[in-house]
């Protein structure tokens, strides 16, 4: 799909053996400083940071679906506007390394302890059970400073569809948290997202003609290119910023002035499938580099995960993610570049 504006307006878009408690405390030292930490669409510190471990599924007909939630919740909830959440590898990691069972630590009493190895301020665990030929999802949110707890809950009846009551859970927690992270927390959240001061900023500023060509593909039963969801959220960030963004081959580029070229690859692929809903994760990386010129200004990556009914949308979603958080750091990168104010008359 291709785009463009009026030329009246300016630009023409282009789309392209130690004993357990010292190893609990050396574990806890090495690790948290590390521990991998996400959000597709955040490039600042969290105001929340938040763990979602396995559900307990013991007594449902598969018990394998406890982690399975986890997996799926993890995927719906990444880049959600104010919280990021721990890679569940690291997560993992830690318990194992351990020897801890989870679920003797997924009590409030015992949260403090598990997020401060995991660099986790909130908790999230639930669990799944029948009842009445109903299936019950439940979910708790636990501040790990403070051993508060909000509680949540769906349910279906005896032809529910798993994926839907994943799906409800998701917008339920991403909404509670946002509402009780500051209750849940015991110091003060910092700042929210950055995309509006790098905005005024940069409209402040002399900025360059730019170009965009990031070839994008889903990967799945038919390997196919797809419609531009990276290139489209770069653009628009652009855009909003007021940058002028060419089209064109090297001779258009070259007559529309274009002083550098965003270019780079983005792909999706299917990740997994809980019931009708499916994750798919993506991963971009981009360069910016002189139209006239071979030299590397900026490169970046980012890997974003998202679900759906559908593999095309979920793939489409987690492109989407992913190029508006590389999109921000793109703005914080042009932010940094000194030029003067441009013309006020």
């Amino acid at each position: 799909m291709r785009n463009s504006m009026p030329s009246s307006q300016g630009f023409v878009i282009r789309r392209r053996s130690i004993p357990a408690p010292f190893r609990a405390l050396i574990l806890g030292i090495l690790l948290l400083p590390t521990s991998t930490v996400f959000a597709a669409a955040a490039t600042r510190p969290a105001m929340l940071t938040v763990a979602i471990l396995d559900f307990d599924a013991a007594t449902t007909p598969n018990p394998e679906i406890g982690k399975q939630i986890g997996e799926a919740l993890t995927t719906m909830l990444t880049g959600e506007e104010g919280f990021t959440l721990v890679d569940r590898a690291s997560i993992s990691k830690i318990l194992t390394e351990l020897e801890l069972n989870q679920t003797g630590l997924i009590s409030p009493q015992n949260a403090t302890k598990l997020g401060q190895l995991v660099g986790a301020r909130i908790l999230i665990t639930g669990k799944a059970f029948m009842l009445d030929k109903k299936m019950y999802l439940t979910a708790k949110i636990i501040g790990t400073e403070t051993s508060q707890v909000e509680g949540l809950l769906v349910k279906g009846d005896q032809q529910y569809d798993l994926g839907k009551l994943v799906s409800d859970l998701s917008v339920k927690l991403a909404t509670r948290v946002r509402e009780a992270g500051p209750r849940l927390v015991a110091g003060p959240l910092s700042s929210d997202d950055p995309t509006p001061a790098l905005i005024a900023k940069l409209k402040q500023m002399k900025l360059p003609v730019v170009a965009v060509s990031i070839t994008e593909r889903h990967i799945g039963v038919a390997d196919r290119r797809i419609d531009p969801a990276v290139e489209t959220e770069i653009r628009a960030l652009l855009l909003q910023a007021g940058f002028t963004i060419a089209e064109g081959d090297e001779k258009d580029l070259a007559k529309a002035g274009v002083d550098v070229v965003i270019g780079g690859e983005a792909f999706s692929e299917f990740a997994a499938r809980i019931g009708n809903l499916v994750s798919c994760s993506a991963r971009i990386e981009i360069t910016i580099h002189p139209r006239a010129g071979e030299n590397i200004l900026y490169s970046d990556r980012e890997t974003a995960r998202a679900a759906d009914l559908s593999e095309q949308l979920a793939g489409k979603s987690a492109l989407q993610k992913g190029g508006r958080a590389v999109g921000i750091r793109i703005l914080e990168h042009f932010a940094k570049q000194s030029g003067p104010a441009k013309d006020k008359r």
